[in-house]
């Protein structure tokens, strides 16, 4: 064992050991923060936060807040309380995690770790992976064995027949992954209604799946597109869409999709997509590390990447201006970016403090969550919960600085 590995096997016992304590036999209580309890509620200056068996039960200046005798206390020293955050655009695909059956608690926590608690994630959605092994990845966090967010999943992406999209499929092949190209809608809907049935919590399609050479982007059929949104929607869970264009976004929307995961490789949105888009009530997810990092890496010339990324973040503006849904999401899994900052640095371009925080919190909480009380600091929500080193009203970046990571009471991250 390397020096290295037997600190991180202390440090995670340590954190198991006190976080299985909290939710069941201690109360824990969390001074001292400026408390964002909702995006647009007025922050509460040195306020505290107590939690009971895993629930919020009293969120006040902190003079209103008594602190009972016995409560695990945790000093937020001047930095900020937020709700936990979502990462709605993530792939459950790493080394790390794959063939998760076969890796210790402690590897798939560690993995866990880097790639989202450490950043304040205490639920992610994963839009493409193996639905079997994540299966088994997220029954285990389920249990307590390992520690890790909540993951929702939409397990098995579908790609238009001939559409495998290039960037993957080597990676699908060294790693037995079937064929996840769909021909025809009975064979797109009966394989939709297969992982539906097996806990899957959503569906992604390609609707342009970047294939490169003369095609360069493969649009998925409309009525193969539409057969797996409709499985999805009879079980009352969501459709994501791959568009990478123009013509992608126009079967996503009228396949019905409910979410796009990215931006479009294209130039500025005009007002009547957008207004399509918002109509139908569909979110956006924008991931803009991902196509700052994907230009950098093909070696473009800085004043195209700025370019190419004025057109997203114009992109993302005109939908958020319009009334539209952003969700916050990475990419995480595909990419390796796993620090936030950048994210966060982009998003700025375009959308508050106030918006941005929502894409972390109450938006997603109120498309995914189902009616259960997340996504907020308040007396009766399940307290997930972030401890900020800073106040990010101030330096948006602050919110990469992650002091503690809470899911359910559970301390499930603590910054060294």
């Amino acid at each position: 064992m390397t020096r290295s590995t037997a600190i991180f096997a202390l440090f995670w016992a340590a954190l198991q050991c006190a976080g299985a304590a909290t939710p069941a036999n201690a109360d824990l209580a969390i001074i001292n923060a400026v408390i964002y309890a909702t995006p647009d509620a007025a922050p509460i200056e040195r306020g505290s936060v107590l939690v009971r068996r895993g629930k919020i039960v009293a969120v006040g200046a902190g003079a209103s807040v008594p602190v009972p005798n016995g409560t695990t206390v945790i000093d937020a020293q001047g930095g900020a309380v937020v709700a936990g955050f979502w990462n709605s655009h993530v792939h459950i695909l790493t080394p790390g995690l794959l063939h998760a059956a076969d890796r210790s608690d402690s590897e798939l926590s560690s993995e866990l770790q880097q790639m989202f608690t450490r950043w304040g994630f205490t639920t992610v959605f994963d839009l493409a992976s193996s639905l079997v092994n994540t299966q088994v990845l997220r029954h285990r966090i389920d249990e307590g064995q390992v520690m890790g967010p909540r993951i929702l999943t939409v397990g098995d992406p579908f790609f238009p027949e001939g559409g495998t999209p290039i960037y993957v499929k080597q990676f699908l092949q060294q790693n037995g992954f079937p064929s996840e190209e769909v021909s025809s809608p009975a064979e797109a809907g009966a394989r939709a209604r297969r992982q539906l049935a097996k806990g899957a919590d959503g569906v992604k399609i390609f609707s342009g799946a970047i294939v490169g050479g003369k095609i360069g982007v493969l649009p998925m059929p409309l009525d193969v597109a539409t057969a797996v949104v409709r499985e999805a929607h009879r079980v009352h869970k969501p459709a994501f869409a791959h568009p990478t264009n123009l013509e992608g976004t126009e079967v996503a929307i009228q396949s019905g999709v409910d979410v796009l995961a990215h931006t479009t490789e294209t130039g500025p949105w005009d007002e009547v997509l957008v207004r399509r888009l918002t109509t139908r009530r569909m979110a956006l997810v924008p991931t803009l590390t991902l196509f700052a990092e994907g230009m950098r890496k093909d070696g473009m010339a800085a004043a195209d990447i700025d370019q190419a990324m004025a057109n997203h973040t114009q992109q993302i503006k005109a939908f958020a201006d319009a009334g539209g849904l952003i969700l916050f999401g990475t990419d995480v899994g595909y990419i390796d970016v796993y620090d936030t900052t950048e994210e966060y640095r982009l998003l700025s371009r375009c959308l508050t403090f106030h918006q941005i925080l929502a894409s972390l919190t109450t938006n997603p909480a109120g498309r995914f969550a189902k009616g259960k009380k997340v996504g907020r600091v308040a007396v009766g929500a399940d307290a997930d919960i972030v401890v900020l080193a800073g106040d990010p009203a101030h330096n948006i970046e602050e919110l990469a600085r992650v002091r503690y990571t809470i899911k359910g009471g559970r301390v499930i991250f603590t910054a060294p």
